[in-house]
């Protein structure tokens, strides 16, 4: 069995910024709840709270990702390959939400 990694510092500070963000959002949808806004209003609200959350998943998958990838050890390409691969692949993935 594999032991657990942590992330990055920098990374987690990452992560840990977009949730922030997140959780602001949950907040406003919920005090548009509660004064009875439109509709229309509360589903872009509740949009742009998934969207920011679906960028926080990418983001932490594509951190593993990472991790296994130099783990490998010798196999693999240079850390300075994998993050320019990992790059390319995150601008995909966010074009295809």
């Amino acid at each position: 069995m594999t032991a657990p990694r942590t992330l990055a510092t920098e990374r987690k500070a990452e992560l840990m910024h977009r949730l922030r963000r997140a959780e602001g959002q949950v907040r406003g949808l919920q005090r548009l709840l509660e004064e009875g806004a439109d509709c229309a209003k509360i589903a872009q609200q509740l949009l742009a709270t998934r969207h920011a959350l679906d960028s926080t998943y990418v983001r932490l998958n594509l951190s593993l990702a990472e991790q296994e990838l130099t783990a490998c050890g010798g196999t693999t390409a240079d850390p300075q390959t994998v993050s320019e691969v990992l790059g390319r692949l995150q601008d995909k993935l966010g074009r295809s939400r």
